[in-house]
Parts: C-alpha cells; structure tokens; sequence
C-alpha cells in the first residue's frame, strides 16, 4: 500500500502493539464472515496490506495458497502454504488470479483508493470473492462514560484531532459508504455490506488500537491542536477501564466475480 496518505507505518515502535490490538478487535468478525462466503479448502487467496498477517495465517491454515502483501511486510510470520511478497496495490498489478482476495482498513487511506479497488477487482477469479473491511466514525458522541469531565473532554477533543488528522492525510470518511456501489459499478455480483458497532471499553483491544496510534499521529496531532499533555491524557484515559467510548462501526463489503477465468 502507497505511504502517501496512509497515516500508520509498520516501522513504527507501536506497529507491534497497533497490530495486535487490529488483530483483537477485528480478526474474529473478518474469519466468520469469510467463512460464510467462501469454502476455503483447496482455494488461492491474497492479502493485501496484511500487516502483521494474523489473517493471513489464518487463511494459510486452511487454503491451499496464501499470498500476503505489503509495502512494509516485515512482520507477517513464516508459514506453509503462505508466500509473503513486497507489493503496492496502488501501483502494481496483484500477482495473479485469486478466490478470496481480502483487504482491511487500506483503502480509505489511499489518495488512488478507486485505481487500487480495479487492481482488487482484477485479481478475483470466476466465483471468487472480494472482501474489504473499513472503519467509519460512529454517530453520537464519542465518550459514552468517563468518571471525570476533564477525562471526556480530552477525550472528546482528541478524537476530533485524530479524525482531522486522517483526514488531512488523505482519508475519505465518506468511502465506506460508498464502497458498496463502488462494488456494483466495477461489475461484480452478490454486493452485500455487514455493519459491526458498539462499546469499546478502556484498555479494550479497540482503545488500545486508539493508544497506538496516538504516538504515530503525534506531529499531525500537534498540528490539530491537540498539545502533549492532552496527547497523554488521553493514552492514560484509553487505558481506564472505567471509560467506555462508542467504537468505531467497522464496515465490510463484500462481491463476487463472474464471467472470468478461475484462480491458477
């Protein structure tokens, strides 16, 4: 996946962290939904953007083929079955022809997220099946319960920092909702979308997910006015399990190809 416009790096020191807690929140919603989609044995599938590849281990356990991708791939583990490939969606063609091809919370960073969606497109086989996941702010406010005012509020004004912050970096909060169509207009069939929401929980894997990234967003969250006490606060107010917050609504949407060759 392109840098430009994509606010997180796996060289970070919070990589480790970021991914585990990605990995927590969203890893048992992402394999039963693809395990409603789509028989798995015998299947070529590709990861894109794997990250930490906990997916795409997963699906190593169960396909007969696993290509997982990313600019930065270094900390997607060794396995059978899964071959590991340096690759920029943005700008290179995927690497074959596939019966899944999954990608999770790429494609609304990405200043060339339609040109990546064809790339995507292009590399589901006859029958198979494209499935991406995105994030989308949740309506209402954001603090559900801190025990003191001073909490919600530095919690109430980091978030609207953070949102700026992507935003200025390039991502399209409107994109999940429009991914369904986006779906439909590049031809594929069966367009469905499963909406997931609810209470994180502090020192939940969703607010550790929000501690992570807070120290890789520090220089643009500066820039959003959101000072390094307030940028401590709110890690040690993430950390609180007395604090609830309204999560992030995780959006996938999914399609199937038809009229095509199938997977090599």
């Amino acid at each position: 996946m392109s840098t430009k416009g994509y606010a997180f790096d796996n060289a970070s020191e919070q990589a480790v962290s970021h991914h585990d807690a990605l990995a927590d929140l969203l890893d048992g919603s992402t394999r039963e939904l693809i395990g409603e989609l789509t028989e798995l044995d015998g299947k070529r599938c590709l990861e894109v953007a794997a990250g930490a590849g906990s997916i795409a281990a997963w699906l190593a356990e169960r396909a007969a083929e696993v290509v997982a991708t990313d600019i930065a791939p270094q900390h997607i583990p060794a396995r059978a079955r899964l071959t590991v490939r340096r690759h920029d969606i943005v700008v290179d063609e995927p690497p074959g022809l596939f019966d899944l091809v999954h990608a999770r919370l790429l494609l609304g960073h990405l200043p060339g997220r339609e040109e990546a969606l064809r790339r995507l497109v292009a590399a589901v086989a006859d029958g198979g099946v494209l499935l991406v996941g995105e994030f989308a702010p949740a309506p209402g406010n954001f603090v559900t319960y801190a025990p003191e005012e001073a909490t919600a509020d530095v919690l109430t004004r980091y978030l609207a920092a953070h949102t700026a912050a992507l935003v200025a970096a390039g991502y399209d909060l409107a994109w999940p909702q429009r991914a369904p169509a986006a779906f439909v207009a590049a031809g594929l069939a069966e367009v469905a979308f499963r909406v997931r929401g609810g209470s994180w929980r502090g020192g939940g894997p969703g607010c550790r997910l929000l501690r992570a990234s807070i120290p890789q967003l520090r220089p643009a969250l500066l820039a959003q006015g959101l000072t390094e006490a307030d940028q401590g606060a709110a890690i040690e107010a993430l950390g609180d399990p007395r604090v609830i917050v309204n999560g992030f609504h995780f959006i996938q949407v999914s399609g199937r190809a038809a009229g095509r060759r199938g997977a090599a």
